[in-house]
């Protein structure tokens, strides 16, 4: 922190003054000594001037060593400066937002010293205080090991500097091909020592000095432009495929010994990676962020290609491209030591393994990828197929095949699951408006959901070496199901809503409305919808549920048709016949069953609360009963839809008995006790408003059971049954749907102090339209021959 860096400009001055000496000996030598001796012919002439060449090439040599060194003396002070003024701005803000007090060792404890002694004991006891202080240490450590990792680089570039490898003159002496630039070197040597990792060479790869070389240059400069892009420059899109095949190799086979820091090379390689390609956010003349994929943003991005750095990028892309369909093999060492072992893979499997270990990658760079990964399976639907793990031949290559569970066997799937961790970046890419490009008929062309629904080849096993009977890979699918969830609601896929959670944005909705017409169908478009009983994506039911979960208000709307309907954030608008089916399907999994009921009960009680709480004043009984009876139909329609889809679970698809179905259904209780202690979830005031407090006066817990006890009560009826049965079962349903709804439109009602005919006005309109809204809901996707509901 206290070292004096000034002498290393110092001593840049006297290797500049040492250059400049060195090229008044250089010029003398040429001026005064060669020139003198033009013409000298024979043999002694023929010796002298052989060795004259050598004593002018070392003369010009030592000046281009001495410039260069000086210019990484001056490079080495600039990083050090910097970087150790990094670690001054972590020690001030350990101290300053931190509250720590920071020994001369670097070491942070909590400040007390301006705290009573009661305070101060206190806050010794929180136990939230060692994870604060371990956070501060942990910042501090990484900029003291950053200070060190930039002293090393700086090191190995002076030595480099000034050790002669260009090949000419005489051994030992002056470097013509020195290089002052510490970022150019590092970045050149880290592709060199990159490209000299296969385990088979110079005994079993890089020694244990190189790989320490290759581990801090990398980590120092993975966030640094010019590096990155240099560095991929020299390695080239093969160069970077091959090094992680190595790194992958060395790390679960070869050489586990050393597996932490082959990982930490990886990632540190990805970052490099992220950092290469980035492109920038685009901006408006308001310096607003333009929207990914919109046509302003296409007329930014196709002007940044013509830039350097967008030259950079179009080039790698174009070079991805074809190193990413070869095949690539590569030799490893295994575990017993004896004989050779090769793996085979394509170039693109390899990259999403290596994107895997990183992060921060630009959306578009993914999106780009993503549609260069589809072009190339359009091309060639079983390129990415492979014999399993460790056992096999390619039936592409005919070629033994050695997989790790590492590998990402599907790269589409992969990069999907990559796109899951940023749910905008998700978004934009499965959003069908997205695609700011139109075709010749001005429809737009993004049809990636699509493609991935219905289109794609999924089975990338082979079974037998004829391709005939391809099966799924382990964990089909994943990435999909978790981007898809992530570009849908806004979050990540592993979360669930809080107040905190972005609204829905016009992507996102985007999203659902695609979910719901690719997965859902209308009849006479679709033969079947992909998530029936058998078909290739039923075991998305519980995530689509989730989804559709999401939004109540956006749901309620298409089934009711009332757009004054609140919802948190941008609209939905969806397909009237797929949603249907959507929920009719979604609704035959016990679990998404529950979900759903639960999203759709939370979310019509609140909005009762919400309508009772703001009626006219005035207002007489007739127009009392219509605002209840508005407030309460969309739900009891779609209660109707899923009560429906429950006995076409248990007739058509023969998923339990009732019993059993509502013990899975109980598994939804969580998504209960989300929607109450959110409050409304999603529902605001007005168009995308914003979130109104858990309803008071009733307790929590009282509207969790409640809504768990029809969720249990809800025995629809089903064909098989006689028709006196089947009636009575389904009249029961719609009963429990009315009287939960006239039950809690009466508790919010006396909440506020309604009595009388106002509140029997109230209790009527939920009844009547609970009642009509469940008949409706339940006859618009009846399916089986079940008999006609009791009118």
């Amino acid at each position: 922190m206290k070292a004096d860096l000034s002498a290393l400009t110092e001593t840049a001055k006297n290797w500049r003054a040492m250059a400049e000496r060195c090229g008044t000996l250089r010029d003398n030598y040429r001026d005064h000594v060669r020139k003198k001796l033009t013409g000298w012919k024979g043999e002694s002439a023929g010796a002298f001037w052989k060795s004259s060449d050598i004593t002018l090439h070392e003369l010009s040599a030592s000046k281009r060593q001495a410039t260069k060194i000086a210019e990484v003396l001056d490079d080495a002070h600039g990083r050090l400066v910097k970087a150790r003024e990094h670690l001054k701005n972590v020690r001030d803000q350990a101290v300053h937002e931190g509250g720590m007090k920071v020994d001369e060792y670097g070491k942070c404890n909590l400040d007390t010293s301006d705290l009573s002694d009661k305070e101060a004991q206190s806050a010794l006891r929180d136990p939230g205080r060692a994870d604060a202080e371990a956070k501060w240490n942990g910042r501090i450590q990484k900029a003291v090991q950053h200070v060190e990792d930039v002293d090393h680089e700086n090191m190995l570039a002076l030595k480099a500097a000034a050790t002669d490898k260009d090949g000419k003159g005489e051994s030992g002496g002056f470097n013509s091909k020195a290089v002052g630039d510490v970022e150019k070197y590092a970045a050149q040597r880290s592709a060199e020592l990159a490209a000299r990792l296969d385990s088979l060479k110079n005994g079993g790869g890089l020694t244990a000095r190189e790989r320490h070389d290759l581990q801090v240059m990398l980590r120092a400069n993975a966030d640094d432009t010019y590096f990155t892009r240099t560095m991929l420059d020299s390695l080239g899109p093969d160069g970077l495929i091959d090094a992680t095949n190595q790194l992958n190799a060395l790390a679960y086979r070869t050489d586990k010994g050393h597996q932490e820091q082959y990982l930490g090379l990886e990632k540190s390689l990805a970052t490099s990676l992220a950092t290469a390609t980035r492109v920038p956010v685009f901006r408006d003349g308001d310096g607003k962020r333009i929207p990914l994929s919109s046509a302003e943003y296409g007329k930014k991005y196709t002007a940044w290609l013509h830039s350097g750095d967008g030259e950079f990028y179009d080039k790698w892309r174009s070079g991805m491209r074809k190193a990413g369909v070869a095949e690539w093999s590569y030799s490893l060492r295994p575990a017993t030591g004896v004989g050779d072992a090769s793996s085979y893979g394509r170039g693109y499997q390899t990259l999403v393994t290596l994107m895997k270990h990183g992060d921060g990658y630009s959306p578009q760079m993914l999106h780009d990828l993503g549609d260069d990964i589809r072009a190339a399976e359009e091309k060639d639907p079983d390129i990415w197929d492979h014999a399993g793990f460790g056992k096999g031949v390619s039936t592409t290559s005919g070629l033994p095949e050695m997989r790790s569970a590492t590998f990402e066997n599907d790269p589409y799937d992969g990069l999907l699951a990559i796109m899951s961790k940023h749910p905008e970046t998700a978004a934009g890419y499965l959003d069908p408006a997205s695609d700011a490009d139109l075709d010749k008929d001005g429809v737009q062309k993004n049809d990636r959901m699509e493609y991935l629904v219905k289109q794609r080849d999924w089975k990338i096993v082979d079974v037998d070496v004829y391709d005939t009977d391809d099966r799924l890979d382990k964990d089909a699918r994943d990435g999909f199901e978790a981007a898809l969830k992530a570009g849908a609601t806004g979050r990540l896929p592993d979360t669930v809503a809080t107040v905190d959670s972005p609204k829905h944005s016009a992507a996102n909705a985007g999203v659902m409305e695609e979910a719901v017409r690719v997965f859902g169908y209308t009849p006479g478009k679709d033969d079947v919808s992909p998530i029936a009983k058998g078909e290739d994506f039923a075991g998305f039911r519980r995530t689509l549920a989730e989804m559709i979960a999401d939004y109540p208000g956006d749901v309620q709307r298409e089934t009711y048709g009332d757009d004054r309907l609140p919802v948190r954030g941008h609209p939905a608008k969806f397909d009237p016949g797929a949603l249907h089916e959507y929920l009719n399907q979604v609704g035959r999994d016990p679990y998404g069953y529950g979900v759903v009921k639960a999203s759709q009960q939370m979310y019509t009680v609140e909005h009762l609360q919400d309508v009772i709480r703001d009626l006219p004043p005035g207002a007489d009984a007739s127009d009392v009963r219509d605002y209840v009876g508005d407030a309460v139909i969309g739900g009891a329609y779609v209660s109707g839809v899923l009560s429906e889809a429950k006995a076409d679970a248990l007739y058509d698809d023969k998923v339990a008995e009732a019993e059993d179905f509502n013990k899975s259904a109980d598994e939804a209780s969580k998504w209960v006790n989300r929607f109450v202690g959110l409050g409304t979830g999603n529902l605001g005031s007005g168009q995308g408003g914003a979130f109104l407090s858990t309803p008071v006066g009733w307790a929590q817990e009282d509207l969790n059971t409640a809504i768990m006890e029809q969720i249990k009560r809800d025995v629809p009826q089903e064909a098989e049954k006689g028709a006196v049965q089947g009636r009575y079962e389904f009249t029961q349903s719609q009963v429990d749907t009315r009287d939960f709804y006239r039950d809690w439109v009466e508790t919010l009602g006396r909440e506020v102090g309604l009595r009388g005919h106002t509140l029997n006005a109230m209790v009527a309109g939920a009844g009547r339209d609970g009642l009509s809204g469940f008949q409706d809901g339940a006859g618009t996707v009846r399916s089986h021959a079940g008999p006609t509901p009791a009118g």
